[in-house]
C-alpha cells in the first residue's frame, strides 16, 4: 500500500512537471506575438493577443489531460459587454477561463502577477492590475475597468480576492468590486460556477497537477438596469449563494 502511494506520488510530480513544462515553454514561444501586438495601442491587435491566450489556454490544459467543458454559453452574447464573476479555487482558473468564456473580456487581477516574467508584461498591457495595498492603485484600476466596459468589452473579478483555504471554507466571503462595477455601469453580471479546478490543481503547495475534468457553468446574466450601490448587498448575497450551492453539489 504504502509503495502504490509513493508511486502515485512520483507519477504526479512527473506528470507536473510535464505541465509547467507545457505552462513556460509554450508561453515563451508565443510570447514574441504578445510584444509585437501589446506594443500597438489598438483594439484590435490586444483583442488578437487575448484569443492567443485562449489558445494558451487550451493547449496546456488539454496537454496535461484537463479537459473543461462549459455549461450555459449560449445564453451569453458575444456583443454583449458583461462583468463576469467566478469562483476561484486554483491558478488554473486563470487559462480555464481564458478558454472558456467567448467574449473579449479582460482579467481585473492582483498587481502582483505584473512581477512574473514575461507573463507579468503581458498581463499589465491587456489586462487590469489592481493595487490592493493602495486606495488610489485600486481606484485607477476600478476606473481603467470601467473604461474597458465602455469600448464594449466584458470584464472579469474574481469576488473572493483570492484562493481562500478549501480546508476552512468551500467559498471565500465576497468582496463588492464586481458588484459595484456592474451596477455602477448599468452593465449585466454573469455569476460563474468553476468545478474541478481545486481538484485538477490544489492550492496546497505541493503545485502537483492531477488529470481530470472541470466544468465551467455560466449561470443567467444578471441585469443591473435601475439598480443601485444600496443594492449591492443584496446582489453579492444573491450571487454568492447561487455558486455556493452549485460548487457544493458538483
Amino acid at each position: 500500500m504504502l509503495g502504490g502511494e509513493i508511486m502515485k506520488n512520483i507519477l504526479y510530480r512527473i506528470w507536473s512537471l510535464w505541465f509547467y513544462f507545457l505552462f513556460v515553454g509554450l508561453f515563451v514561444l508565443i510570447f514574441p506575438f504578445f510584444w509585437i501586438l501589446l506594443s500597438f495601442k489598438k483594439p484590435w491587435t490586444h483583442n488578437l493577443a487575448h484569443k492567443i491566450n485562449a489558445v494558451w489556454g487550451r493547449c496546456i490544459t488539454y496537454g496535461a489531460l484537463v479537459f473543461t467543458r462549459s455549461y450555459g454559453q449560449r445564453k451569453l452574447d458575444k456583443n454583449t459587454a458583461y462583468v463576469f464573476a467566478p469562483n476561484h479555487s486554483s491558478y488554473l482558473d486563470i487559462p480555464v477561463c481564458n478558454l472558456a468564456i467567448r467574449n473579449q473580456f479582460r482579467f481585473m487581477g492582483k498587481a502582483e502577477l505584473n512581477k512574473i516574467p514575461l507573463f507579468g508584461w503581458m498581463f499589465n498591457r491587456l489586462h487590469v492590475a489592481v493595487q490592493r495595498e493602495s486606495k488610489i492603485g485600486s481606484y485607477r484600476s476600478f476606473i481603467k475597468a470601467q473604461q474597458k466596459l465602455q469600448e464594449g468589452l466584458s470584464v472579469l473579478i474574481f469576488p473572493e480576492g483570492t484562493i481562500p483555504d478549501k480546508k476552512k471554507v468551500t467559498l471565500g466571503r465576497f468582496k463588492d468590486g464586481a458588484f459595484r462595477l456592474a451596477v455602477e455601469n448599468q452593465v449585466p453580471l454573469v455569476p460563474v460556477s468553476i468545478i474541478g479546478t481545486d481538484r485538477a490543481l490544489p492550492d496546497d503547495g505541493k503545485l502537483l497537477l492531477h488529470p481530470g475534468k472541470v466544468k465551467v457553468i455560466f449561470h443567467d446574466p444578471i441585469e443591473t438596469r435601475g439598480l443601485t450601490l444600496d443594492d449591492v448587498p443584496e446582489l453579492k448575497q444573491k450571487v454568492f449563494d447561487l455558486i455556493h450551492v452549485t460548487i457544493a453539489h458538483g
